[in-house]
């Protein structure tokens, strides 16, 4: 949740702020990608932590779907380029969204894979855990 303020306070800026400016070098389409994949890792780690790491169908709730959480992302992307048509020297950009999207992708494949894949029913069987002997 503190992500979506903070990518929220971004998309109400006019300008880049002075303690922003170093980071000005970055492309904007660039910039969409890493803030939203940042978005796409914190859903996917949220699912994991909502019981998404369980496979042993021990009655935990059922975590939310990719999908549904994908879609999520997506929506706030394109929630967010809408609401730039509402700030002063903003405007919104499909092409944007589509970094957005690219972005939040990207970030909860990642967080997919950091956490072992996050599912019961998608995460690939695997032997046991390596053990460093001395």
């Amino acid at each position: 949740m503190l992500w979506v303020l903070i990518l929220f306070f971004l998309s109400e800026l006019r300008e880049i702020p002075d303690g922003l400016q170093p980071f000005t070098f970055i492309p904007s389409l660039l910039a969409h990608v890493i803030v939203y994949a940042i978005l796409g890792l914190a859903l996917g780690w949220g699912r994991w932590m909502s019981g998404g790491q369980s496979g042993d169908g021990g009655g935990a709730r059922r975590p939310p779907s990719h999908a549904l959480l994908l879609g999520l992302g997506y929506l706030y992307g394109a929630l967010d380029e809408w609401h730039q048509s509402f700030v002063p020297g903003r405007t919104p950009s499909v092409v944007d969204w589509v970094a957005d999207v690219v972005g939040v992708t990207l970030g909860y494949a990642a967080a997919l894979y950091l956490m072992g894949w996050g599912g019961d029913r998608d995460r690939p069987k695997r032997g046991p855990p390596l053990r460093w002997h001395s």
